[in-house]
């Protein structure tokens, strides 16, 4: 983990410092348990594992939680995905949760730093080949959490092997006005603004000069 990232992390704890721990977390038995709600309630949130965190992140908003435990648990769930390779929940389902928490009508404090963890977690994709999840996988994470993706792909502009190497993940799908992410079915809009960022004249004349045909 980048030494920004980790800084990063650490601002959004203490945005979110405020947030009270839950008493209580409501949700069906068959997704997370009576033993794992004791732990989420009891453990400090730091020390809770990403096994301990696992079936709850997957679920939130589905069959269990509610946007107060969401954002006192948000913190860790952030840290995890920058942490652990191949964890469950994919970032793109936290994504998801930062919509469905009204992501937009938070306090200014806490949208910024979760766009400092966003914008930082692109850097180490693009630095990192060990990052835990690729650019692909958080570019279309910021797209699902409503936040505008127009900065973030600049970012990927910039490094030519990154922004070909994003093409190609995805160049078969372009052909037909798509990404090849299945997370962005449910999210056409932020998905049209990166397809049409990829047919732009100056993002194909980025590729072309790549590709040394420019």
């Amino acid at each position: 983990m980048t030494t920004k990232l980790s800084n990063a992390i650490e601002g959004m704890y203490e945005a979110f410092a405020d947030v009270p721990r839950p008493t209580t977390i409501d949700g069906c038995p068959c997704c997370v348990d009576g033993k794992d709600i004791s732990v989420l309630l009891s453990k400090p949130l730091r020390e809770l594992s990403p096994g301990e965190l696992s079936a709850y992140a997957s679920a939130v908003f589905l069959t269990v939680g509610a946007v107060e435990d969401f954002l006192y648990f948000l913190p860790r769930i952030l840290e995890i995905l920058a942490l652990e390779a191949g964890w469950w929940p994919d970032p793109e389902i936290v994504g998801r949760a930062i919509i469905t928490s009204a992501f937009t009508t938070w306090p200014a404090r806490r949208q910024q730093a979760i766009l400092h963890y966003f914008h930082e977690t692109i850097a180490a994709c693009l630095t990192d080949d060990d990052a835990p999840s690729d650019r692909d996988s958080w570019i279309c994470t910021i797209g699902r959490a409503g936040v505008d993706l127009a900065p973030f792909l600049e970012r990927v502009s910039a490094d030519g092997s990154r922004l070909i190497e994003y093409y190609e993940n995805n160049s078969k799908s372009l052909v037909k006005g798509r990404l090849a992410n299945a997370f962005w079915d449910d999210c056409p809009e932020p998905e049209k603004q990166v397809v049409d960022w990829f047919q732009s004249a100056a993002i194909q004349g980025l590729i072309q000069r790549e590709y040394g045909l420019g």
